[in-house]
């Protein structure tokens, strides 16, 4: 399979360049600082054949062009995972998250730009790829903080844009320009990342590897669904 990543330097991101890369896929391996990403560049090392590294940073819509014409060399791509976004407050990022009363507007606009905006721009940029793919599959990792119907207190910015995500893939999933392609609305679970915190309580190693099942197993009659890294169904 040829497969494209973004935020793959670290996190669910990295364990997906590893499996992937374990089972003989062809990855192209993306994200903001390619310099940077030593562990990436490790994985890579270890694969040349199988792992390339790419800039692409999903709130710049002229790296997310550059990586798309990148993965044209590939011919087509068979699976796009729109992995890269921002949590606030986390390790690696000055956004904050808080109740009413510290709300601030730039963070809310940049978290949204990097967990809703920028993926539906990257798999814009993808599709064409996508299309010429074998049983082609864009699997965009959302979070069960996405679900307005479960909403009982979520974080105001990350909520808010996991469900604008869910909301724009749902869209494309029905979009005659990415007929064929199946479009799936992932939860990964609360994973034991840098991202994640301490008190996470999936390993990363079992979150990606229960993915990777759902992805190889979904059917075109899944097109636009919000799925669990167990496969099953949440709810919008």
């Amino acid at each position: 399979m040829r497969i494209v990543i973004t935020g793959a330097n670290r996190g669910i991101g990295l364990e997906l360049v590893r499996q992937h890369s374990a089972r003989g896929d062809r990855v192209l391996a993306t994200c903001r600082r390619p310099a940077e990403a030593r562990d990436l560049a490790g994985l890579a090392a270890g694969r040349p054949d199988l792992v390339e590294i790419r800039r692409l940073d999903v709130t710049d819509p002229g790296s997310v062009e550059a990586a798309a014409r990148e993965a044209s060399r590939l011919g087509a791509i068979d699976l796009l995972w729109s992995n890269a976004g921002v949590y606030p407050g986390s390790p690696g990022t000055s956004l904050a998250e808080g109740p009413i009363g510290t709300l601030r507007a730039e963070d809310g606009l940049s978290v949204m730009a990097t967990n809703a905006i920028g993926p539906i721009i990257v798999a814009q940029a993808f599709v064409p790829l996508l299309r010429r793919g074998t049983h082609p599959k864009l699997a965009a990792l959302s979070s069960g903080y996405g679900s307005v119907a479960d909403n009982q207190g979520t974080p105001y910015w990350y909520g808010a844009s996991k469900a604008a995500m869910n909301m724009l893939h749902r869209s494309l999933a029905f979009d005659p320009a990415a007929r064929g392609i199946t479009v799936l609305l992932l939860s990964p679970g609360w994973v034991k990342t840098d991202m994640g915190g301490p008190g996470a309580t999936t390993p990363v190693g079992d979150s990606v590897a229960g993915l990777l099942k759902v992805v190889d197993a979904a059917t075109p009659d899944q097109n636009g669904c919000f799925l669990d890294f167990r496969g099953r169904a949440l709810p919008f």
